[in-house]
């Protein structure tokens, strides 16, 4: 039995895998790929008996890739996982032929609950079950006209679940942006690109985060607000957790979020987005400390 998980993200793919293990899947083998050119063709030359997939890659999307293994005549069976799930997207992949989408952050018990009807423990595949994608599309909605503010549990459980280890979160101080070492700062828009709302991690938090999204030991972030410096790994994978936290900001009547610029510790911020991540409008302001690496400072701003 083999499974092929295809994610831009070098992180993305091991916590996916890791997640996979989790579930009870270890007995399945897996291979990897970067993008949905890559992908295709590892369907190909591998035979895979399932296809775990981001979304948004370069080169080839995951829908472009599920679109094109469809039109080769390739029923190798699919599934989303990728930060965004919006009810649109859950519909487009049913339409292509998807058997369910996971919106990230995502659990071992998601991934049970989807895969169990698909994999079997004996080693064969199940026939595939109605993909479950568009199920929701059915519920009239609420609407919102802005996101709310994320709740502090919420904001734990992410954490916790993306990270992989246990994290307290308590009221706290605002972030600061500018100066020396600097922030990781979010940008999030709607489906019409208006900004919606902005993330900030100090310089500790964003270091702490990266490396325990990266399964660094904790003295690679102790060395990093030692020297008041990210690596460039620590920087794409705090960038990978301000992307997956879209997901707080989209609950159900909300309009859908998604990260659209990411700004590294110490980069010059556009003057909106300063003036947004330091208003005093609605804003959630914790300490947050991550268990067996460190404390730092979170601050979210809905606009």
């Amino acid at each position: 039995m083999k499974a092929l998980v295809v994610d831009d993200s070098r992180v993305m793919r091991q916590i996916v895998i890791r997640t996979l293990r989790q579930a009870g899947f270890d007995w399945v083998e897996v291979v990897q790929a970067e993008n949905g050119r890559e992908g295709f063709e590892a369907v190909r030359a591998e035979n895979p008996d399932i296809v775990l997939s981001d979304w948004n890659m370069p080169e080839a999307t995951g829908i472009e890739m599920l679109q094109n293994l469809r039109g080769s005549g390739l029923d190798v069976p699919f599934g989303f996982v990728t930060s965004e799930g919006s009810e649109e997207m859950r519909q487009k992949a049913a339409a292509a032929g998807a058997l369910f989408l996971i919106a990230k952050p995502f659990t071992p018990e998601a991934f049970a609950e989807v895969l169990a009807p698909v994999l079997k423990a004996d080693g064969t595949v199940a026939a595939a079950a109605p993909a479950p994608a568009a199920a929701a599309a059915e519920r009239p909605a609420v609407t919102m006209d802005s996101s709310p503010l994320p709740s502090n549990l919420a904001i734990r459980n992410l954490l916790e679940d993306l990270l992989g280890r246990e994290v307290e979160v308590s009221p706290g101080t605002p972030c600061s942006v500018g100066g020396k070492p600097g922030s990781a700062v979010g940008l999030y828009v709607d489906d019409r690109l208006r900004s919606a709302a902005v993330a900030v991690f100090d310089f500790a938090l964003a270091a702490h985060a990266g490396a325990a999204i990266g399964l660094l030991p904790p003295g690679a972030s102790e060395a990093a607000v030692e020297d008041g410096e990210l690596s460039e790994a620590l920087r794409v994978n705090a960038n990978e957790v301000l992307n997956i936290m879209a997901s707080l900001f989209n609950v159900e009547g909300a309009p859908h979020l998604k990260l659209h610029a990411a700004y590294a510790p110490g980069e010059v911020l556009r003057p909106d987005v300063t003036q947004w991540a330091t208003s005093t409008g609605s804003r959630l302001d914790l300490d947050v400390k991550v268990a067996r690496y460190g404390k730092g400072k979170l601050s979210i701003v809905t606009l």
